[in-house]
């Protein structure tokens, strides 16, 4: 008899471990697409201010903003790399199309725009913009692509259409998270 309740209080103890362990891996889950939406949202509005000539120039001058961006972006690279494990773990299970595809473009975001060739991307545009303003003086009255707005313009296109990537993969992603409903 003694034996019986020891066996049922171990099963139960066992139970009510699994049990938290469960509970606190839903949790964690959760909270990991709350902070990916949260930086989703906090990047789409640093991407807006970085498509354009004067966010670039902010980046560049403004020290404490750079450090922003920076700190934003390694944030969603621990986080969607956060994520890639939570999904990983559940692809053993779960063969679903949505779930192949939010991981390979995790993988993509990953490899393609990790943040050292981001933060390099720009470097290169801040190099970039300091010529552009070196030789204001001289093209300012410029026709075409080679004057001042010719220059800015280009600049911005080049910057806005990697930012625009990054964005579209990382909506990509969070969408596809909450169709996989991990929250």
């Amino acid at each position: 008899m003694k034996l019986r309740i020891v066996q049922l209080t171990l099963i139960s103890i066992l139970a009510s471990a699994c049990i938290t362990g469960l509970s606190a891996q839903s949790t964690d889950s959760v909270s990991i697409v709350r902070k990916f939406d949260e930086l989703v949202l906090k990047w789409d509005l640093l991407a807006v201010e970085l498509g354009k000539y004067e966010g670039l120039d902010k980046y560049c001058t403004d020290k404490p903003y750079q450090d922003n961006v920076i700190k934003t972006l390694e944030e969603i690279h621990h986080y969607d790399t956060l994520l890639y494990q939570t999904l990983a773990k559940k692809a053993r299970y779960d063969k679903s199309s949505e779930l192949k595809k939010t991981l390979k473009q995790i993988e993509e975001f990953e490899t393609e725009f990790k943040g050292p060739s981001f933060l390099k991307k720009l470097h290169d545009e801040c190099v970039g913009r300091r010529e552009i303003e070196k030789d204001y003086k001289e093209t300012r009255n410029d026709i075409g692509m080679n004057s001042y707005d010719g220059q800015v313009l280009v600049l911005e296109a080049d910057l806005n259409k990697y930012i625009q990537h990054i964005t579209k993969l990382m909506d990509h992603i969070e969408e596809h998270i909450h169709h996989l409903h991990l929250e």
